[in-house]
């Protein structure tokens, strides 16, 4: 019974949690390209290596030169990208699957100007409010990269 219980527990813990993904602890953790406290849920993002380790980022606009430009860890040995859910702060999403979009009113900490959506409707509706241009991975990435 008591076996039965713990796995039970063990079980119930396991589902709330997302393995592998990484933990941002806001207001602690410092950019891994700037240096600054990563405060901002609705922008941080962070990059998971092949070998297991994380690296956490302000916004987009640091996470992407840091492997782009600055080549600090080459994007051959990211496994994956994963960037913060703007109408959801704080909840970590793929990068490559996420939709985004530019734009000059949104106040991001290195001013990027780029947030990340985990639907093209949730996207679409911030666009009321932030107009600008609505972007895929591959053209954010690029954006970013300049």
């Amino acid at each position: 019974m008591k076996n039965l219980l713990i796995s039970a527990t063990l079980m119930l813990l396991a589902s709330n949690c997302s393995l592998g993904q990484p933990k941002i602890n806001y207001g602690h953790d410092e950019c891994a390209h700037c240096r600054m406290n990563v405060m901002d849920k609705k922008y941080a993002c962070a990059i998971t290596t092949v070998k297991g380790r994380n690296y956490v980022f302000d916004g987009p606009e640091c996470m992407v030169p840091f492997v782009t430009k600055d080549a600090k860890v080459p994007e051959a040995e990211v496994k994956t990208w994963y960037v913060s859910d703007f109408a959801h702060p704080g909840t970590l999403m793929d990068a490559t699957k996420a939709f985004f979009l530019h734009s000059t009113k949104f106040q991001s900490p290195m001013n990027g100007d780029v947030a990340a959506f985990f639907t093209d409707a949730e996207r679409k509706a911030a666009e009321a409010e932030y107009p600008g241009e609505e972007l895929d991975w591959a053209g954010a990435k690029k954006l970013l990269s300049e």
